[in-house]
């Protein structure tokens, strides 16, 4: 479904959800030209203008035994840094979920798990891709990167959906999943906002969270959801 504009598309994917249920292996997207007030992790205000691919997607997963939003995520992340890396840039992955090149923000991430009766129901991810609309200073386009190349925003659209597809395989294969992340992560330091502590990053565990060590010290970072 595409809307020229709307206030969210996670608000939109909501309200058709609860009209018309998801059916198994019949995955739904919602797409917009525009947002008003997209928001990305922790709430954060996502800059959605014309000329970006904004899209939230649910999928039917009620036989999977899938249990957290982090490791999904990097499923997105990752399937989506394999179709980038087609057209030849290199795109780093923010664990845990937004996508960089040369350090600005070239997409966002946000997972979501729904349960009931305590069991997976459903998949759903927010995306956002800037193509060839205005960012902040932050952040960066494909434009940007390669020019006036590919700027077609129905191929960029294909390509996102491809990504969500291509991110269930991905997380049949959490070994592999968890490798070529490692393989791409944007640092090897972490640094702690709250204390400043510098802390190593050793790689991502099974559950999606960074293996963090420092000195003696060793812990997982998680932002599991």
């Amino acid at each position: 479904m595409l809307k020229t504009i709307c206030a969210s598309t996670e608000i939109e994917l909501s309200k058709w959800i609860t009209e018309k249920p998801v059916k198994k292996n019949q995955p739904i997207a919602i797409f917009s030209s525009c947002q008003r007030f997209g928001k990305g992790q922790a709430g954060r205000i996502w800059h959605a203008p014309k000329g970006g691919v904004w899209v939230s997607a649910a999928i039917n997963r009620e036989d999977s035994c899938e249990n957290n939003s982090q490791l999904y995520g990097l499923a997105v992340a990752l399937a989506l840094v394999e179709r980038i890396e087609r057209i030849g840039v290199n795109v780093n992955i923010k664990w845990p979920n937004d996508l960089l090149v040369d350090g600005q923000k070239l997409a966002g991430i946000l997972p979501r798990l729904f349960f009931r009766g305590g069991k997976l129901r459903l998949l759903r991810v927010g995306v956002g891709l800037n193509v060839f609309n205005n960012v902040p200073q932050e952040g960066i386009s494909l434009k940007q990167i390669i020019g006036d190349k590919t700027m077609n925003i129905n191929f960029w659209s294909s390509e996102v959906l491809l990504a969500i597809e291509r991110s269930l395989d991905l997380l049949d294969n959490k070994n592999f999943l968890c490798s070529q992340v490692e393989q791409r992560l944007w640092s090897r330091k972490y640094i702690d906002k709250e204390t400043g502590l510098k802390w190593d990053i050793k790689g991502i565990d099974s559950s999606g969270g960074l293996n963090l060590s420092k000195e003696d010290k060793v812990k997982v970072l998680s932002n599991y959801a």
